[in-house]
C-alpha cells in the first residue's frame, strides 16, 4: 500500500507541448522534360564511352568531357574518369607480379637485404672468372680496391 506523504506536491500528467504548423515553401511547378534530358550525367558519360569505344578508340576522360561540354553538359575529367571505372571500362589498379620461384621467395623472407645489395648466382660466376685472371682472390680485390679509389 502506497502512502502519499502530504508534504510533498503530486506531479500532474504529462502534458504534450504542440507546435504551431510550419508554412510549407510553395513547390515550384513541375515542368515537363524530353526523355533525352533527363538523364543523369553518368548516364551520359556512359554513352559517349560506349560511342568512342565503338569506334575502336579508347575512352579518355578529357575526351569525353570536351564532348560533353559541347552539348552544354559540364562535367570534370576526375568525375568521368570515376564513372568509367565504375562501368568497367577501366581497370581498377594495376598491380604487380609477384615471383613465384624459390629465389623470389627467399628474397621476400631475407628481410634486410635489398635486390642491389644482393649477390646473384652469375654475379659469383664472373667474380670467379675475375679472380682466375688476376691468380687469385687477394690481388682482385686489390685491384678492384685501386680502382674504387681511382672512380670516388
Amino acid at each position: 500500500m502506497a502512502v502519499e506523504n502530504p508534504a510533498q506536491p503530486t506531479k500532474p500528467a504529462a502534458v504534450k507541448k504542440t507546435r504551431p504548423a510550419k508554412a510549407k515553401a510553395p513547390q515550384k511547378p513541375a515542368t515537363k522534360k524530353p526523355a533525352e534530358q533527363i538523364k543523369s550525367k553518368a548516364d551520359l558519360i556512359r554513352k559517349v564511352a560506349g560511342i568512342i569505344k565503338a569506334k575502336g578508340e579508347k575512352p579518355r576522360p578529357t575526351e569525353i568531357a570536351r564532348i560533353l561540354k559541347e552539348e552544354g553538359v559540364t562535367v570534370a575529367p576526375a568525375q568521368v574518369s570515376m564513372t568509367l571505372k565504375a562501368a568497367g571500362y577501366r581497370p581498377l589498379r594495376k598491380r604487380r607480379k609477384g615471383k613465384k620461384t624459390a629465389e623470389g621467395i627467399a628474397a621476400k623472407k631475407g628481410g634486410g637485404a635489398s635486390r642491389s645489395r644482393q649477390v646473384s648466382m652469375d654475379d659469383l660466376l664472373a667474380a670467379k672468372s675475375v679472380s682466375g685472371a688476376f691468380g687469385g682472390t687477394d690481388k682482385a680485390i686489390a685491384a678492384l680496391q685501386a680502382l674504387k679509389r681511382l672512380e670516388g
